[in-house]
């Protein structure tokens, strides 16, 4: 308990000192769509490959509990809702937690350890600046724009599947996506996205920034920023429906009272 509490509190004062200095840091743009170009391409395949499966799943497992209230006409609007809602969000921050965020914490420890973030300090430049930052930003856009991808394959793939083993076609499951799915769905799980990408991003940088002892302390951050990361993904997942909750209510009650 005592040291979970030490690296949260770490990581608090960690992503304070990562927010002062993106405040007063300017033409950090290309380092950044270096990083980006870098975690796309490594996570791409993967991405793309977890959410043909994860569409079709979903599809067939709402498929048999539809069928039993004779509901298939929404199963398009429930499976692309529980994507884009949750389990879009979700795949991809676990994936770039386990992929993107272990290799990031791998290499500032391995930095960290064999002295060379040390060197750039007594070169005067601010470690912060020049290696957390154009990660920190990268994992966050990249996780936005990872969503986006998983959230076509799976539902390109929802369709097949729907098409072949449930008996739904094409036009029928389209048909049904506004039901449950709008332009606030689609930012409300961009929300949670972007919530994860700052845990991934945080986490991983900090372990990776303030390993010590060695080749174990390396691998040891390496197994703190993975565990730690989706230790804080679960919470910010409830942390962020509660919020969106927070604020759907907000806007119902305000257009109440426009209307009223």
């Amino acid at each position: 308990m005592t040291e979970a509490l030490h690296d949260l509190g770490g990581l608090g004062i960690f992503m304070r000192e990562v927010w002062r200095t993106l405040k007063v840091t300017k033409g950090n743009t290309r380092p950044v769509i270096q990083q980006m170009a870098f975690i796309c391409y490594r996570s791409l395949s993967t991405i793309a490959f977890a959410g043909i499966f994860v569409g079709a799943i979903l599809v067939l497992q709402f498929n048999l509990m539809l069928l039993k209230f004779e509901a298939q006409s929404f199963l398009g609007a429930l499976n692309t809702s529980a994507v884009i809602r949750e389990v879009g969000p979700l795949i991809i921050s676990f994936l770039l937690a386990g992929k993107i965020g272990a290799f990031t914490a791998a290499e500032l420890g391995t930095m960290r350890v064999t002295e060379q973030i040390d060197a750039i300090e007594c070169l005067g430049t601010n470690p912060i600046q020049y290696l957390i930052l154009p990660r920190f930003i990268a994992i966050i856009l990249s996780s936005a724009l990872l969503l986006l991808l998983g959230i076509m394959v799976s539902i390109g793939s929802s369709i097949v599947v729907a098409d072949v083993f449930c008996g739904v076609n094409p036009k029928m499951f389209f048909n049904s996506m506004p039901k449950f799915t709008g332009f606030e769905t689609f930012l409300g799980g961009l929300f949670k996205c972007l919530v994860y990408g700052v845990i991934v991003a945080g986490v991983s940088c900090h372990q990776g920034y303030t390993a010590s002892g060695g080749a174990r302390g390396v691998g040891r951050a390496v197994t703190k920023a993975a565990i730690n990361t989706n230790l804080y993904i679960v919470l910010g997942n409830y942390a962020s429906t509660q919020a969106l909750q927070f604020f759907d209510n907000l806007a119902k009650m305000a257009r109440e009272a426009w209307i009223g």
